[in-house]
């Protein structure tokens, strides 16, 4: 009897298993709960594949885009001859909304290489750039004041070789010249002294503008206050033009030498013409004025 009852209950065990089995199957709950899992591991590795794909890509673009190589020109190669600078350096350093590259460039655009005593105007500009470092990085000093002094360094050197191999300076006297004067003033003589046809930068003007500067640096002229400041222009001119005069009576001989004082006395016969008509339009004008404070009155 007891084997009968045992027989029974095992397979009443069964039957229920079974039926849990089928009634799990019906309503779907372990089947879901299978497709949830299994959701969640699509989903995870899904998302691996795509993030790998997306840096794959990444990857393969990057390796394809060229490497932006900067290529220095024409006015790179001035600022690395004159300023002594570093171009990939520059192009990393700011000053203010700029960079030292760019703000450098344009002190530079019209700079010109020397034709004489190269290495000598190279250093004596460098050293001339690195008192005024400053200066130049934050654009303080006149632009025009730089490519002044800079395309006629030449003259602001010149018998200054005494002091030794790249041992040339330029005078500090310059620069208080040109503090005085003011570059709106220093404009007007250079454009007064020649005149500019091809309106841009007038580089004989300036040639002669730095001729009268070196002049009056090694002759002790100073610019007093509340002066014309044409006048001690037009008495350098004056002195260097008789100069030229006395040179060529010591000549008798029509050589390159004759030739070169005769373009030098056109030069400053050019220039003090220029001067005198400066002179006769502002007095014109002046006049013009005291008439017109005349009628109002």
């Amino acid at each position: 009897m007891f084997e009968f009852w045992k027989n029974e209950w095992k397979l009443f065990v069964e039957d229920m298993s079974s039926i849990k089995n089928g009634f799990l199957k019906i309503f779907g709950f372990k089947k879901d709960y299978l497709m949830l899992n299994g959701s969640e591991d699509e989903q995870e590795e899904q998302g691996i594949a795509q993030d790998f794909t997306v840096q794959q890509q990444a990857d393969t673009f990057a390796q394809e885009q060229p490497v932006f190589k900067y290529e220095p020109d024409a006015i790179d190669h001035k600022v690395t001859a004159y300023f002594g600078e570093n171009i990939e350096e520059l192009r990393q350093n700011v000053s203010g909304d700029k960079t030292q590259h760019e703000v450098l460039r344009e002190y530079a655009q019209f700079f010109k290489p020397y034709t004489e005593e190269q290495e000598m105007c190279n250093s004596a500009f460098r050293k001339y750039y690195d008192r005024h470092a400053l200066k130049f990085a934050t654009e303080e000093l006149p632009i025009e004041q730089a490519r002044i002094v800079q395309n006629n360094v030449d003259l602001f050197i010149k018998g200054q070789e005494v002091f030794g191999e790249n041992g040339q300076f330029i005078d500090s006297r310059v620069d208080t010249l040109f503090e005085k004067l003011g570059m709106e003033k220093v404009n007007q003589i250079v454009d007064v002294l020649h005149d500019n046809a091809e309106q841009g930068v007038n580089t004989q003007g300036e040639r002669l503008f730095a001729e009268v500067i070196t002049y009056m640096v090694d002759n002790g002229i100073k610019l007093e206050k509340q002066a014309d400041v044409m006048e001690p222009v037009k008495l350098v001119l004056e002195e260097k033009l008789n100069d030229v005069h006395a040179d060529l009576r010591n000549h008798e001989d029509w050589n390159e030498e004759y030739q070169a004082l005769l373009s030098q006395e056109r030069k400053y016969l050019y220039a003090l013409n220029r001067i005198e008509q400066y002179e006769t339009e502002k007095r014109i004008s002046e006049f013009e004025e005291k008439l017109n404070d005349l009628e109002t009155i």
